[in-house]
């Protein structure tokens, strides 16, 4: 029989892979290069009405 990880107890902290660390850092910093092109976008094509 395969043994079996333990999981992480609540309020357990345990580190994340490199691999995870890059996906997280890869999706922050897009949702932010996206964000960034968004207001660009709006002011650009969206005139500002008063």
């Amino acid at each position: 029989m395969a043994e079996h990880e333990k999981l992480p107890e609540e309020g357990e902290w345990f580190d994340l892979m490199p691999v995870e660390k890059k996906l997280i850092l890869w999706s922050v910093g897009l949702g932010i290069a996206l964000l960034g092109i968004l207001v660009w976008v709006s002011y650009t094509l969206v005139p500002i009405q008063h």
